[in-house]
């Protein structure tokens, strides 16, 4: 099943490094670091960053997990991690997938 099509789960366990890296490479350039998952996005103007940011946070609503979001005129940087897991977790990489296909 593919992560996009997935729902995240209460109490997600943490992943190991070696489950996070697999799941990482069924994502589009996202960046597993410091035990976060993260991607930087750019657009042409302000107009379609936050169009982009009121996206993400629509799937961070209906999944009920939500990332920190780095927000500027033309760039938006979403960085995922489980607080409750205290790294990564499925829920992240579900949530990636489901910006990924915007």
């Amino acid at each position: 099943m593919p992560l996009a099509t997935e729902r995240c789960q209460a109490n997600a366990a943490r992943l190991d490094d070696v489950a996070a890296e697999m799941l990482a490479s069924e994502l589009r350039e996202w960046l597993v670091l410091g035990g976060k998952l993260e991607k930087t996005f750019r657009f042409k103007d302000f107009y379609q960053t936050m169009a982009f940011v009121n996206a993400v946070a629509y799937i961070a609503n209906q999944q009920d997990h939500h990332p920190d979001l780095e927000v500027t005129y033309s760039r938006c940087r979403v960085v995922w991690s489980t607080h409750s897991a205290g790294g990564l977790s499925r829920n992240d990489f579900i949530c990636a997938a489901r910006i990924d296909a915007l």
